[in-house]
């Protein structure tokens, strides 16, 4: 055996455990997402599980600072809430306290938020859901609403996305 071959079989057994581990950490998303594919037609339940799976996985691989977070924000922006999601009901789920990783804030019955801590000249603004969109307004910026699709609410989860990303709010209370 030449050096030059050794030397790229040492390097390729010392490189199998990372491959071995990277392929094993994909396979989550793939193996969720062939399971997924399977049901032809999945009810909504079925959806929210989907997707609370995915978010658990997108938090983790955030955690280990793994680049995967966006294959795994690829496969959610796919799978939106229903166009005729009823606004009222998501609205009711949305209400409360909710941690983004920039900021916390607090959605209110009114259609009004604040981010926290709510103290004088906090910016704050107005938020409404009609359908699967949701629509905000800050007291800085442009006057014009920003809209977002709603992925997913839950009673921990709060995932919107738009053209540049994908968005996650976790709730506090």
């Amino acid at each position: 055996m030449k050096r030059r071959d050794f030397i790229a079989a040492v390097g390729a057994v010392a490189a199998w455990p990372f491959v071995a581990r990277a392929r094993q950490s994909t396979s989550g998303l793939e193996e969720a997402k062939r399971r997924f594919d399977k049901i032809s037609h999945p009810s909504e339940a079925v959806r929210t599980d989907y997707l609370t799976r995915l978010v658990r996985m997108r938090e983790e691989k955030a955690r280990q600072k793994s680049d995967e977070w966006k294959a795994i924000d690829n496969e959610i922006r796919e799978h939106p809430a229903p166009k005729d999601s009823d606004g009222k009901v998501l609205s009711g789920r949305l209400v409360g306290k909710w941690s983004s990783p920039r900021h916390d804030y607090l959605y209110r019955r009114d259609g009004s938020w604040t981010m926290l801590p709510a103290d004088e000249g906090t910016t704050h603004g107005t938020w409404r859901i009609e359908g699967n969109q949701f629509f905000t307004t800050a007291s800085i910026g442009p006057p014009d609403p920003a809209q977002y699709t709603i992925i997913l609410i839950t009673k921990k989860d709060f995932v919107i996305a738009d053209q540049a990303g994908v968005f996650y709010e976790t709730r506090l209370n």
